[in-house]
């Protein structure tokens, strides 16, 4: 070969390696802005370079924290009914569950029976006006009328979904109150052994319809009580005896993978899952807590991650509604508080309330809660649907966080309102995400440092969100 062309060819493979290299140091950047004019929409691509200034958001993949179980939203009844007769169900499950052409949400809240939202009267799976210990009329059948059918549609658009179930009431005749609205689980041997069997007849009436349960919450608020809609008190020490005796050694004996799930409540009462944990022989059946956030502050759950860092965190819920319309504050919040202040602390999910609701915030059918809260998306009785605020805020990381991502480290500047959280997919493509949590006209210009390349993002406007993906 001659000097010519052997120069000629060592040129060319130069070029190449610096266009590979180029091509591959490019990072995916998706934006929302709090003024709403963009939200979710990609944006041109961000090339590697070295450091130019602002702030520097370090992402290191070598300090690996919890693994991602995913991030969605509670399928309510109400919910279920709107989607399930809505003539544009394919398009709004697509938006919602679809990885290519939606969000890709990624795990789902199933309300077991009634709650404060219902289009039907809310209803337990055992409600026999008797004791009836036996559980000879226990029946998943009115789930089939609606709810079964979305829950499949949702399984077959994200095959990835994974559920979990929370009751807001045990039937009436374990309660004190006789009524599923309002009162408090009885705490005699013979009525906690008959919860526990309705739990493992639910579960496995659900896998003969083909729906695996992969992590269930004994009690939705269980400090919380109201005649306005199916509530129930159970208080730490009968959830305690509950697990240790009953649910427990139940789902032990039944081979369940199914998580147990304890508190799923405020942030503010840390205390309650604190003494339940406590207890030895309860704690050896436990998966892990849950949270929402009616109370509190982000912060709180660590008393019990730092106590049992064996067990899992999950956040469970928050809703949206009109107390709050404007679409940067929400964001904002939603963003900082939930989906990077929830994962930061060790949570494997974020979940928020009504996956839909409609142009009334219902519907409501005997029951009387929340008059004004806002679903992830809402459909009206015209048609169609609308994407909310927090449909685009669980798009940030639904969409690009997959199912056993794992947390890895990241800068992150909470003084300074700049605010972060990266994962790295199973694929080991990393994802960080960062807010600009101030409000006003101040921006934030900032660089992203990942596997030693800078990514320099100038002047993200107040309470907006990127997501970069470095693939």
């Amino acid at each position: 070969m001659s000097i010519d062309r052997k120069s000629r060819l060592l040129t060319i493979c130069f070029v190449l390696q610096i266009f590979i290299s180029t091509v591959n140091s490019q990072a995916e950047v998706w934006l929302s802005t709090g003024d709403s004019l963009i939200k979710l929409v990609r944006q041109g691509d961000i090339g590697g370079s070295g450091p130019i200034g602002g702030n520097t958001i370090d992402v290191d993949r070598n300090q690996q924290f919890q693994d991602i179980k995913g991030f969605g939203a509670a399928l309510s009844n109400s919910a279920a009914f709107l989607l399930y007769n809505s003539p544009d169900r394919e398009a709004i499950l697509n938006d919602l569950f679809n990885t290519n052409t939606g969000i890709g949400l990624s795990y789902v809240r199933l309300v077991m029976g009634g709650s404060d939202f219902n289009a039907v009267s809310p209803y337990t799976y055992d409600d026999t006006k008797y004791e009836n210990f036996n559980m000879d009329k226990f029946s998943i059948a009115k789930d089939r009328d609606f709810v079964i059918p979305v829950l499949r549609d949702i399984i077959r658009i994200n095959p990835e979904v994974r559920i979990m179930a929370s009751p807001w009431s045990a039937p009436a005749w374990m309660k004190d109150s006789w009524t599923l609205y309002g009162g408090t689980i009885r705490s005699e041997s013979q009525y906690l052994a008959s919860y526990a069997e309705y739990f493992v007849r639910f579960i496995r009436d659900y896998q003969t319809e083909g729906i695996q349960i992969d992590t269930l919450t004994l009690q939705n608020e269980p400090e919380h009580s109201t005649g306005g809609y199916p509530t129930m008190l159970m208080p730490w020490d009968v959830q305690r005896d509950f697990i240790r005796y009953h649910v427990g050694p139940r789902f032990r004996q039944e081979g369940f993978s199914t998580q147990i799930i304890i508190w799923d409540h405020n942030w503010d009462a840390s205390w309650y899952p604190m003494n339940v944990l406590g207890d030895p022989e309860a704690n050896q059946y436990i998966g892990g807590t849950a949270w929402h956030c009616y109370g509190g502050n982000r912060y709180d759950p660590l008393t019990v991650n730092n106590a049992y860092p064996n067990k899992d965190m999950y956040f469970t819920e928050c809703s949206g509604g009109e107390w709050d319309t404007h679409f940067g504050s929400v964001l904002g919040w939603n963003t900082q508080n939930l989906f990077i202040g929830q994962t930061r602390i060790g949570s494997r999910t974020v979940l928020l309330w009504n996956l839909a609701l409609d142009e009334n915030h219902g519907p409501i059918v005997d029951v009387s809660g929340c008059t004004n809260c806002r679903g992830v998306v809402t459909i009206p009785s015209w048609g169609g649907h609308e994407k909310n605020v927090e449909y685009y805020s669980l798009g940030h990381f639904a969409k690009f966080v997959r199912p056993g991502a794992r947390r890895i480290w990241s800068a992150t500047y909470e003084a300074e309102e700049l605010e972060s959280v990266a994962y790295q997919n199973p694929d080991n493509s990393v994802v960080v995400v960062v807010a600009n949590v101030a409000w006003g006209e101040t921006t934030k210009t900032f660089q992203v440092l990942i596997d030693g390349v800078y990514y320099y993002y100038q002047n993200l406007p107040s309470r907006s969100v990127i997501t970069l993906i470095k693939r």
